[in-house]
């Protein structure tokens, strides 16, 4: 059998020693019943007038999230967006600033590359990571092959496979399996006033004075990311940012007044403790609600009374309802 394209002859498999068997994906088996509701919302967006070119976001969302299994279930992460109804965008104002890179690196039993086909790796890391490799560390003969590709902007930058030990550019070259939600693809913001996607099980962002209209956050190490059978938590999710002005237009920020404005929301969820099934899924509720106007924004509120707070956990992430005092 032909082990890529480094050696000058064949090589048997049994010349090879231990080869890592490839991992076939899991099957797909019962999923985690997860139900969101969003219970409160308070939005402000005020002008600086020190940089007319920036708006002064901040927002503080409830979402009750339950469990509806008989079993324990992990809250992987959500992405909560809150946007227009029927909103058309005047002029070319929705591409935001500063640079998107995305890099993934993924595994794949197999892949054609210049109409020949590569299915056994030498990974110089132990680890098998998909950065630099360590001349230094042991590695090890696997069944598969090992990717990576690169985005900027949304916009395509290079295939890399791994070829024994070495990462050769294979761009337009390559046909081979991607996974479940790639390559990225552009998110449409010309109706979004927010959006934030929060990874529950953690994680961690460097924190931006200015951003656009969608921020990754993760909760803390040590926030509890497992919800008991049929519990209900509350979850909080909260900002304050500066965003460039050209995101809201006055006919965008009109609709707040005079129409509905809807608040989206998609959770992923696994069961715990599931290892011979893939019990990931994707919960999803879309609401459309219209917001009160307030002196300091815009106020959606179905929980929480005149005599009633919320007080937020040590995290940061999760609330409960008291008493004011």
């Amino acid at each position: 059998m032909l082990i890529g394209s480094a050696f000058a002859s064949p090589l048997l498999i049994s010349e090879l020693g231990e080869i890592r068997p490839y991992n076939e994906p899991l099957p797909k088996g019962p999923t985690a019943d997860i139900s969101i509701d969003v219970l409160y919302a308070n939005l402000s967006l005020e002008t600086n007038f020190e940089i007319e070119t920036l708006t002064d976001l901040s927002y503080f969302v409830v979402l009750n999230i339950t469990n509806n299994s008989d079993d324990w279930a992990k809250i992987i992460g959500l992405t909560f967006t809150a946007e227009t109804q029927n909103y058309t965008k005047v002029g070319d104002n929705s591409k935001s600033t500063g640079e998107s890179t995305t890099i993934r690196g993924w595994d794949a039993e197999g892949a054609w590359v210049d109409g020949e086909w590569y299915n056994l790796t030498w990974v110089p890391n132990e680890e098998g990571f998909y950065g630099p490799f360590e001349p230094d560390s042991e590695g090890y003969w696997m069944e598969g092959v090992q990717i990576r590709e690169k985005y900027v902007n949304y916009k395509f930058v290079y295939t890399h496979m791994n070829m024994n030990g070495t990462w050769v550019d294979v761009s337009g070259r390559i046909n081979v399996t991607r996974p479940l939600g790639w390559p990225p693809t552009e998110p449409v913001t010309d109706g979004i006033f927010f959006s934030e996607i929060i990874f529950l099980g953690g994680g961690e962002f460097s924190d931006k004075e200015v951003a656009g209209l969608q921020i990754p956050t993760a909760a803390p190490s040590g926030f509890s990311n497992l919800w008991a059978p049929h519990q209900s938590r509350l979850i909080a999710l909260s900002d304050e940012r500066k965003v460039p002005s050209k995101h809201y237009e006055p006919s965008k920020l009109e609709q707040l007044k005079t129409g509905e404005i809807s608040f989206h929301t998609s959770l992923q969820s696994q069961l715990n403790g599931t290892i011979t099934w893939d019990s990931s899924a994707v919960a999803e509720e879309t609401k459309q609600v219209q917001l009160e106007i307030t002196e300091d924004g815009y106020l959606y509120n179905i929980i929480l009374s005149e005599d009633q707070m919320f007080v937020m956990d040590s995290f940061g992430v999760e609330v409960f309802i008291e008493p004011r005092n």
